[in-house]
């Protein structure tokens, strides 16, 4: 297998089905992390709309 490979799952729905890494899965069961992101997200949010007013 190659080492980009590695990461990939084959089932019976997809023909390959990429599979979180250990940092993947961390990041997104981590409250801090998504709280940032969620702020982060909704300011991005905030100028497309304040543009668009």
């Amino acid at each position: 297998m190659k080492p980009e490979e590695i990461n990939f799952q084959k089932n019976d729905q997809f023909a390959l089905t990429m599979i979180p890494g250990a940092f993947a899965k961390k990041m997104r069961t981590c409250l801090i992390w998504q709280f940032m992101r969620f702020l982060s997200i909704n300011i991005k949010m905030l100028v497309v709309v304040s543009k668009s007013h």
